[in-house]
Order: structure tokens, then C-alpha cells, then sequence
């Protein structure tokens, strides 16, 4: 894992960041109460509009059908100007409740998307469970998808590219992960048909592998 502030790598067991100082009590301090984040969609402002939430959550519920060992919450907020976006967003995931307390270190498999309309840009946090087979690189990528819809405001459309690069990227790492460890995936071939943007198309294909 890496600083959510410096991006200097860290463990799983450190509780403060060796070069820049950044723990979760400093963070508290300038952010104050945190609000509660529940698994699917978080827009207290109403920024995607109905047609736009229904977009949203059928690309939302798409990716958790395929990966259901996988729980994600996606947060459509402006976010406090005193910290970078990826920082606010770690804090939220590690303060806002939204694991359960059964789900901590490897056994977190929880993501969480977050989407500033005023800055234009999006954070990704991931449990420890996801970190050993999803790099960094892998989050920039889903992101890098949403990148052209956030700059014209187009909020649901960043939401659903983001959502289906991410389950490109891990249906990847995945079939990686079959020809390296020799594990068979009888499901990976249908599940690899692309799926509508915007289209709630057929139920995907279950992948349950981490």
C-alpha cells in the first residue's frame, strides 16, 4: 500500500506514514466528523439526477454480480480542499463505516469510488484484501477511463467508465492469475463478452476467486 498523502509505500501495519507524518488521528483533527458511507450509491446532492443514479447503480450492480466478494461504495461528493481528493478518500473508507468489523486486513475486499464534481476528478481506496493483486497502476487505469467524462461534466457516464474499467482490469488479473497458478476458470470466457455502458444488459457472470 502507499501514503494516500505522499504515495511513499507503506505496510499493513502502519499506523503512520515515515515520511510525511500522515495517520488517521491527524486527519480527524482537520476533518472532523466523518459521515456514515453504506455499500452502493452516496449523493446526498443530487448531482446525477435520477436517470443518471438508475445509470449508475445498473453499472454498480453489473460489477458486483460479477465480483460478489466484492463490496463497493461510490461517493458523489465535493470534497474538503484541504487535502488531496485520494486522501479524503482513504479517510472516509477507513472512518466513514463502511466495512464491517468482520472485514479487516487481507479479508477486505471493499472498494470505494469517490467523484468530486467541483474538482472534476476521482479517488479510489481499496481494502487490504484487494492491495497484494491490484496495484496502483491498475486503480490509475479505471480511472484514467473517467478522466474525458468528468472534464464535461458528464458525472453517471465517469461513474459507469470507471466501473467498467475496474472490472476489465480485475477480469485481467484474474485470467492472469489462471495461467500462473494453473486454477481453471470455466466462467472467464462469458464473462469477458462486453457489457452496455448504459445497457442493464444480462446478469454477469460470477467471478469468485480472491
Amino acid at each position: 500500500m502507499h501514503c494516500p498523502y505522499c504515495q511513499q509505500s507503506l505496510t499493513e501495519v502502519s499506523v503512520q506514514c515515515g515520511a510525511c507524518g500522515l495517520d488517521l488521528g491527524r486527519l480527524d483533527a482537520v476533518l472532523g466528523i466523518p459521515p456514515v458511507i453504506a455499500a452502493g450509491v452516496k449523493d446526498t446532492g443530487n448531482v446525477l439526477g435520477k436517470a443518471g443514479a438508475r445509470q449508475v447503480r445498473g453499472a454498480l450492480g453489473r460489477f458486483e454480480a460479477r465480483f460478489p466478494q466484492v463490496q463497493v461504495a461510490l461517493v458523489v461528493e465535493p470534497g474538503p480542499v484541504v487535502v488531496p481528493l485520494r486522501t479524503w478518500a482513504w479517510w472516509l473508507f477507513n472512518r466513514g463505516q463502511f466495512s464491517s468489523a468482520l472485514d479487516k486486513g487481507s479479508v477486505n475486499r471493499d472498494v470505494m469510488l469517490v467523484v468530486d464534481p467541483s474538482r472534476r476528478q476521482a479517488a479510489m481506496t481499496i481494502g487490504y484484501g484487494l492491495e497484494p493483486f491490484v496495484g496502483p497502476r491498475d486503480l490509475a487505469k479505471a480511472l484514467e477511463a473517467g478522466v474525458g467524462a468528468l472534464a464535461a461534466g458528464e458525472w453517471a457516464v465517469a461513474c459507469c467508465q470507471v466501473l467498467v474499467a475496474l472490472d476489465e482490469g480485475l477480469r485481467g488479473i484474474v485470467g492472469r492469475m489462471s495461467q500462473t497458478y494453473g486454477v481453471p476458470l470455466p466462467l472467464l470466457k462469458e464473462a469477458s463478452r462486453p457489457v452496455g455502458l448504459l445497457d442493464p444488459g444480462e446478469p454477469a457472470a460470477p467471478l469468485s476467486y480472491w
